[in-house]
């Protein structure tokens, strides 16, 4: 097997928005290839850093959401997560999100109770985009949940088997939960 080497990158000679709305704008580049060849490349650029949290209560249960997401026409299983605002801390946000969004933090946040897996492209072909994730662990009821107006959430307690059972199956086709999961088994934490 031959071995190639990497591919060049291309030189974006000019870039105009054609759209924008709270959370994406949409972009357009004129690109020149490595050959030299000109091309338009249509990119996503997003309105803020993705972060997710995937949880545990003290009987080792993992909290998911179901939600209709309409980019799919489907009820899908995923974690709790949204948008960072404007220079907010990772984790912070992280914690508001699952907050608003299920009712649930942990009692305590210490490094021992919340840490950090990793990031994720949300679509590298279609723009910069990407999630922080975040496990916490000792989940408790804090708050009632305030979700955004279209977040028609139900939050669901599941055992950690069915969920890698789910993720296994390909019952979980989210990106965030599968790298969460991911980074978990590869932690030695899950």
């Amino acid at each position: 097997m031959t071995d190639h080497p990497d591919p060049q990158a291309w030189t974006t000679r000019a870039t105009r928005t054609v759209f924008r709305n709270r959370w994406t704008a949409v972009e357009l580049d004129r690109v020149a290839l490595p050959d030299g060849r000109e091309y338009e490349y249509t990119r996503l650029q997003p309105a803020g850093i993705g972060v997710g949290v995937i949880g545990f209560n003290r009987a080792g249960a993992v909290l998911l959401e179901r939600e209709y997401r309409h980019g799919v026409g489907e009820v899908i299983w995923q974690l709790p997560g949204g948008l960072t605002d404007d220079g907010e801390d990772l984790q912070a946000a992280g914690l508001r999100e699952l907050a608003e969004e299920t009712g649930y933090r942990p009692r305590i946040v210490s490094p021992e109770t919340v840490r950090y897996l990793g990031a994720v492209w949300d679509n590298p072909a279609l723009g910069p985009g990407h999630s922080h994730l975040f496990a916490a662990w000792g989940l408790e009821r804090v708050t009632q949940e305030s979700p955004d107006e279209t977040e028609l959430l139900a939050i669901r307690w599941r055992s950690i088997e069915w969920l890698r059972e789910a993720v296994r199956s390909g019952e979980i086709r989210d990106r965030t939960v599968i790298a969460a999961v991911a980074y978990l088994l590869l932690n030695g934490w899950l």
